[in-house]
């Protein structure tokens, strides 16, 4: 009878806990929605157009019939649609869920725009034709990350610190801490980069041997 009295009350807190936790991760993770039309000055959609937010470009464009769809931060500030034939437009987000956009090749912005977006796309071109010589990730952090030592899927930070006994370093990917990086596709990397004192000192004694932390590509957030 006391076994079932306690286990009731363990139930009457942790359930409204355990929902709490996730409705908060829940929330963490939303993200907008918008969609639209893309058309020139004489509302003819555009197909192709290239779309950005807040200046990264999303790897989304628009359809045949000048249809885009894209998920992004609720945070995120200004939209922009781009054709190298019918020019730029951008809008503020301000929580809007659609949004159309009408190119104009006389918009006072275009040049500069052209200029960055170019850089931009010719910038992640180079990258991804870098990456896609990897045939794992491993194989990516034995070139890109100086300052680690990788034998097959072992990885050892060089003249590591540690105060647990051990030289693997710890793997964090978008902020969360992973048993291994074995999921992990190269070609899906922003950026990956060794952290070491004072930069890993936010993982505690977790993070003393160092730590492998990966970012990977959200496609606009997508």
């Amino acid at each position: 009878m006391k076994t079932r009295i306690f286990i009731s009350i363990l139930l009457v807190f942790c359930i409204p806990f355990t929902a709490n936790s996730q409705k908060s991760h829940s929330k963490d993770k939303k993200k907008l929605v918008i969609n639209g039309v893309v058309t020139t000055a004489g509302k003819k959609p555009v197909t192709d157009a290239q779309i950005f937010v807040d200046s990264i470009y999303t790897n989304r464009g628009t359809d045949d019939l000048g249809n885009y769809k894209v998920n992004v931060n609720q945070d995120a500030k200004k939209i922009v649609a781009y054709s190298p034939k019918f020019g730029f437009s951008e809008s503020d987000i301000n929580g809007q869920n659609t949004i159309n956009l009408t190119l104009d090749v006389k918009t006072a912005n275009l040049p500069r725009f052209i200029t960055e977006s170019k850089m931009y796309l010719s910038e992640k071109k180079q990258k991804e034709k870098k990456m896609n010589l990897y045939t794992d990730i491993y194989q990516m952090i034995r070139q890109e990350v100086p300052g680690v030592l990788v034998s097959g899927r072992s990885i050892v930070v060089q003249q590591p610190n540690s105060f647990i006994g051990s030289t693997t370093p710890l793997f964090v990917v978008d902020g969360h801490i992973v048993p291994s990086l074995d999921y992990v596709n190269p070609q899906e990397v922003k950026s990956i980069r060794l952290l070491k004192g004072s930069e890993a000192t936010i993982y505690g004694t977790e993070g003393a041997n160092g730590i492998i932390s990966v970012t990977l590509i959200k496609g606009g957030d997508n």
